[in-house]
């Protein structure tokens, strides 16, 4: 069956010689063991992005950008594509294209690792995330974020959705070489949209190692609990007890919670009435035949 997002990803590479498929890895999402054989198979082919000396006890755990053979054809980089997903289950975070040669792309995107915050003091931004990279191509107005992003021809990251595993597209002006930029500094609206609803980033934590979220990364986990939470505010639901009852079933159980007429019935019950979700859910239950 044809995958969109890989026909998208390699109609990219077969539309200029001069392109090279790289990947970014979450190293924390492999063990110790696994890490220490994922290094010695790519050697020479992975770069670590946190490559700033501040960062060098957190280098071997943190994101490493990894990239195809030198001279590879587009039938080779289709198969690094599948040898990485293999070699590195749910640690793969990003797929780049990109002019830039993998080498000298790790060390362009390392320089978004500080950026300066609106009080002047400097940050770690983990950029390679879906929500903050979602934040820097909306705003490339912010210093420096339009220069970084240059070499980029296009950049993929896990998107939220409760069946299948979709990737959101990110465009850059594709160069071939590495810009100066100029300190990436960030205002206080990108800080509180990055931000976000403290209660989303409580219910994906509390969704760490459940199925079926279990091989997800926090950042995918916390747009399926925005997504959810959307849901559930859309069925007239605004009380913390209810979006987190919500939130939970869905996660777990959101196919057969749609055919289920309790479930719509509860919903209904807690719009109308005082009592909670979990409560209204229980007694339609019961009350349901069979």
């Amino acid at each position: 069956m044809s995958n969109p997002f890989i026909d998208a990803l390699v109609g990219e590479l077969r539309a200029s010689a001069r392109y090279r498929l790289s990947a970014i890895v979450e190293m924390a999402h492999l063990s110790s063991a696994a890490r220490d054989k994922f290094a010695q198979y790519y050697a020479q082919r992975c770069w670590p992005l946190l490559q700033q000396p501040a960062f060098a006890s957190l280098q071997a755990a943190g994101p490493w950008l990894v990239g195809a053979r030198p001279g590879s054809d587009v039938r080779a980089q289709y198969d690094f594509m599948g040898a990485l997903e293999y070699n590195a289950p749910n640690a793969v975070c990003g797929w780049i294209i990109s002019p830039l040669p993998p080498e000298q792309l790790a060390r362009h995107l390392s320089q978004a690792n500080i950026v300066t915050g609106a009080d002047g003091h400097s940050y770690l931004l983990r950029y390679h995330t879906t929500a903050s990279l979602q934040l820097l191509d909306s705003r490339r107005d912010l210093p420096g974020v339009s220069q970084w992003l240059s070499p980029i021809h296009r950049w993929w990251v896990p998107m939220a959705n409760p069946d299948k595993k979709l990737w959101l597209q990110i465009s850059g002006d594709g160069q071939p070489t590495s810009p100066q930029v100029p300190p990436i500094t960030l205002d206080e609206a990108f800080w509180t949209a990055l931000a976000g609803d403290p209660l989303s980033h409580r219910l994906a934590q509390m969704l760490d190692g459940h199925p079926p979220l279990a091989g997800h990364c926090h950042g995918t986990r916390l747009g399926l609990v925005q997504h959810y939470l959307e849901q559930a505010r859309s069925q007239g639901l605004s009380r913390e007890e209810d979006l987190v009852t919500f939130v939970l079933l869905m996660s777990s159980n959101a196919e057969q919670l749609r055919q289920t007429p309790a479930w719509h019935d509860a919903l209904a019950a807690t719009r109308a009435q005082q009592t909670t979700l979990s409560d209204n859910l229980q007694a339609c239950l019961h009350r349901s035949p069979g």
